[in-house]
């Protein structure tokens, strides 16, 4: 009798191990895909942002010595996310690049900052100048939108105070070809050198005083 009891404990652990081990195995094919497809949608979207890291450090490079010259293949080859659009805003200095998109890990429709400590004198906040030692002339921001996302690199007013020269200084972006491209494209890159607007073709502040500022040309051509 004892025999028997005890092939019927071994039978019934039997079946309880087995339905667990189906059971772990059901939820790892469940789950598993999903995750695989996350993560792989997640270096994708990091393959895209290198890109745009790329052509900010290239255009920062470049804007620090005169004569200096650059090309930045902006495209990329994944499933999940692709170059759309790719524009330069004069008139705000700052470059712009929509990237198709499936999913985003930003909050959607506002602006996030992915390079440089604070919102001060951009295009989406205003204010005179950030401060050169604390902060950048250059940030990277990115803003998830519908099914894109935008990322917009954008040169500001940068001020020293030192006394030894024009108390501003920023990269004057502007386009010496092609301002605007579908999908992805070669980006050119020349640093044509320095100009200084002085007294009044200087640049008057909030509080009504005007600051000299030098002006660092630095060409753009979509091509």
């Amino acid at each position: 009798m004892g025999f028997f009891r005890k092939g019927q404990v071994g039978a019934i652990t039997v079946v309880l191990l087995t339905g667990l081990t189906i059971g772990v195995a059901s939820v790892v094919y469940v789950w598993g895909e999903p995750i695989l497809n996350k993560r792989e949608s997640a270096s994708n979207l990091d393959s895209v942002e290198r890109k745009v890291l790329e052509l900010r450090g290239e255009m920062m490079r470049v804007s620090r010595s005169e004569g200096a010259s650059s090309t930045v293949d902006m495209s990329v080859d994944n499933d999940d996310y692709s170059f759309q659009l790719i524009q330069l805003n004069e008139s705000s200095d700052y470059m712009e690049v929509v990237v198709e998109a499936s999913e985003s890990p930003y909050p959607d429709g506002e602006w996030t900052m992915l390079k440089g400590d604070n919102f001060q004198n951009l295009s989406i906040t205003g204010g005179d100048y950030a401060i050169q030692g604390e902060d950048k002339g250059s940030v990277l921001l990115v803003k998830p939108q519908s099914s894109v996302i935008i990322y917009r690199i954008e040169f500001r007013n940068l001020y020293s105070g030192d006394g030894d020269g024009p108390e501003l200084s920023k990269v004057d972006v502007q386009s010496s070809g092609s301002s605007v491209a579908s999908g992805g494209t070669d980006i050119f890159l020349r640093n044509t050198g320095n100009e200084v607007d002085r007294g009044s073709d200087g640049l008057t502040i909030s509080t009504g005083e005007t600051l000299n500022r030098r002006r660092t040309i630095l060409e753009v051509d979509l091509r």
